[in-house]
């Protein structure tokens, strides 16, 4: 039984894990896109969402003036300090500094959403709809874009060597509303109704019973 060992050991020791989420949970918060390993990626969800909900949750104390409520906010903005360790980041996520007026904070972003904040895309096998070479020449490359920079992957089906099975671990986009469409009234045609009077029908009459006793 393994009672009391969530988690993945990641061949490290338990400060090198710490340091290691705490590093890439930086880089996806920078980048808002990282090429990691699926065992990593999975590693590092938890801490990222955890550390936006507590961005999300001291949205509606932020700037009330009051006491109590400034309160509040410091407390969350502080835990987030406390874990992530990175000053900057910590800012984007709660929307101060450079984030206050220029850019959207990533609260702002999720303020609608709760939980789901990040996406894991697999790179390799045939999920994707790419034909996944056997080789190392006939193997696809896939574009794509960190911090302007593009660049490019390979998309391998097995591991080849060394490598793990690389994934992007990236953030989700803001929800968007649907546009409002307008909703044409729905106009039923009704059978027209003859006004003219009915003709009168005409009732069969019933014939007299003939008496008892009478005779033909």
């Amino acid at each position: 039984m393994r009672h009391r060992k969530k988690g993945r050991k990641l061949s490290r020791t338990a400060s090198h894990r710490a340091a290691l989420r705490r590093n890439m949970a930086q880089a996806l918060l920078r980048h808002e896109r990282i090429v990691t390993t699926v065992a990593k990626a999975k590693e590092v969800r938890p801490f990222v969402e955890r550390l936006i909900t507590l961005a999300r949750r001291a949205l509606p104390f932020k700037d009330t003036g009051e006491p109590a409520d400034r309160a509040k906010y410091l407390h969350n903005y502080r835990l987030a300090l406390q874990r992530l360790q990175d000053k900057e980041m910590v800012q984007k996520l709660f929307g101060e500094g450079r984030w206050r007026e220029e850019e959207e904070p990533l609260a702002t972003r999720y303020v609608d959403r709760p939980g789901g904040y990040t996406r894991i895309v697999r790179l390799g096998g045939s999920r994707l709809g790419v034909p996944v070479g056997t080789t190392v020449g006939d193997i696809p490359e896939l574009p794509y874009e960190i911090a302007g920079v593009e660049r490019m992957l390979r998309l391998t089906g097995n591991r080849l060597g060394d490598n793990a099975p690389q994934v992007l671990f990236e953030l989700v986009e803001k929800r968007m509303a649907p546009p409002e469409q307008e909703v044409a009234p729905t106009i039923t045609v009704s059978e027209e109704v003859d006004e003219s009077e009915p003709e009168p029908q005409e009732t069969p009459q019933e014939e007299p019973a003939d008496e008892p006793g009478s005779t033909a």
